[in-house]
């Protein structure tokens, strides 16, 4: 969505990862290029013990298979920021993400959606032979080879972790 950091009042960070992502000679490009260079936003990798962590929640929530590299890079961020004493706020409008922040107690805040309103736990099954894949360690049925679908199979309600 193109978060502008240069017009925040507080510390911001970002992951090596989103930098990878974003095509040069856009707009939220050089908004990064410009909140890094002026040191409004620092990119910083996170520890592998919080990598760790956000992918062992992400498979207990099913959420693994849905997670990228950079959205896991992200919320470890996070954890390894409120690990120091921070209280980090990730912005994102992916449900995953908020998803897991939520399970980890970490704050979040949506730009375009509403965001989160139940925590879901998930569980990945075969549409064909029915066969369960609680944790998301593959995405094709081992049985018959049919591209799993997921289904929430616990719900609570989001604590909307948000500092707004």
């Amino acid at each position: 969505m193109g978060l502008d950091p240069l017009g925040l009042e507080f510390e911001s960070f970002s992951v090596p990862e989103v930098t990878d992502e974003l095509r040069q000679q856009t707009g939220p490009s050089y908004r990064l290029s410009t909140s890094t260079a002026s040191g409004k936003m620092k990119i910083q990798s996170p520890s592998e013990s919080s990598l760790s962590q956000v992918l062992d929640e992400a498979k207990a929530l099913g959420d693994k298979v849905v997670l990228s590299r950079t959205d896991t890079s992200v919320v470890a961020l996070a954890l390894d920021l409120s690990k120091e004493g921070k209280t980090p706020v990730i912005v994102s409008d992916d449900y995953a993400v908020q998803n897991v922040a939520e399970a980890l107690k970490l704050n979040y805040q949506s730009l375009a959606t509403f965001g989160i309103r139940q925590k879901f736990n998930w569980v990945l099954y075969c549409p064909a032979c029915f066969r369960k894949y609680p944790n998301g360690e593959t995405q094709d049925c081992l049985v018959c080879g049919t591209r799993l679908k997921r289904k929430p199979v616990e719900k609570e309600l989001a604590k909307q972790r948000s500092s707004s």
